[in-house]
């Protein structure tokens, strides 16, 4: 059963995720996770 999307707090972990990256490769967030502090900041709108 897939799980209810649900609003992130301050303080929480993220969920596990690969996107895109510009330098035409994933990037994702188990890769970094581990090693440095990742901020994850989130933009509403179009480029």
């Amino acid at each position: 059963m897939p799980r209810k999307n649900r609003i992130l707090s301050i303080g929480d972990t993220a969920p596990l995720f690969t996107l895109p990256a510009h330098q035409q490769r994933d990037v994702s967030l188990a890769s970094h996770r581990e090693k440095e502090h990742v901020v994850l900041t989130f933009f509403r709108g179009t480029w």
